[in-house]
């Protein structure tokens, strides 16, 4: 079972690039939830095409799926087939696209990460221990150096593990930038689902006390029990 919510808040930026999706649904007879943030690229002027392109197309391929067979990898393979064709639709369109993508997946209690670019997702355990289960693609200067909808054939991370009583994050970079997630994990409790819409309200609230001016996506999941 999980509890689960998720906000795109629009910052002091002029538009909201961002774009966020959390499904669940029962699939070969297994509870199956799907989080993902994809944040458009601000220097790109078609970002928030490419971010949307991703969910949507991201939640087409998991309304569909009938069985849990290498779901992960499957994921991965369905991250770059969707890159492939946000750069078609780019070309024959003159767009200018680029996003970033962090996906996980959920099932049978364990969970699936696809990620590339500077979005992130982080588990935490009632142990206290706080882990970023993603690798930024990002350059020694601070520039991007992956994401979804611009170049062909990327690289993206791919990792998977026990799920079973963990909280779970994913976030774009307008959360984590003024925060600092080792510490405000811990002070998150959650009880009922109504905490979980709670929580992630405070995170963004707090994030924006602290200074920050970009847009906030954020989604946040709790493993109750083994599904």
């Amino acid at each position: 079972m999980y509890f689960y919510d998720g906000l795109s808040l629009q910052n002091r930026r002029r538009s909201n690039m961002d774009s966020l999706l959390l499904s669940e649904r029962i699939i070969a007879s297994k509870d199956t939830l799907l989080a993902l943030v994809c944040d458009g690229v601000g220097g790109t002027k078609d970002g928030a095409f490419s971010a949307s392109f991703a969910v949507n197309a991201m939640n087409s391929w998991f309304r569909d799926l009938s069985d849990i067979d290498c779901i992960g990898l499957r994921m991965r393979d369905e991250a770059l087939r969707i890159n492939n064709l946000i750069i078609k639709e780019a070309k024959e369109k003159s767009l200018d696209t680029a996003a970033t993508f962090t996906a996980i997946l959920f099932t049978c209690a364990r969970y699936y990460v696809v990620h590339i670019g500077d979005t992130r997702a982080y588990s935490f355990s009632s142990s206290n221990v706080v882990e970023q289960l993603t690798v930024d693609n990002v350059s020694a200067s601070g520039a991007l150096t992956g994401c979804i909808g611009r170049f062909e054939n990327p690289v993206f991370f791919y990792s998977e593990g026990d799920a079973c009583a963990k909280m779970f994050l994913i976030c774009s970079d307008g959360l984590y930038k003024k925060l600092d997630l080792s510490t405000v994990f811990p002070e998150i409790r959650i009880k009922h689902r109504k905490d979980v819409t709670r929580a992630i309200q405070q995170l963004a609230e707090r994030a924006i006390k602290h200074g920050e001016k970009d847009n906030i996506s954020v989604a946040l999941i709790v493993s109750q029990t083994e599904v």
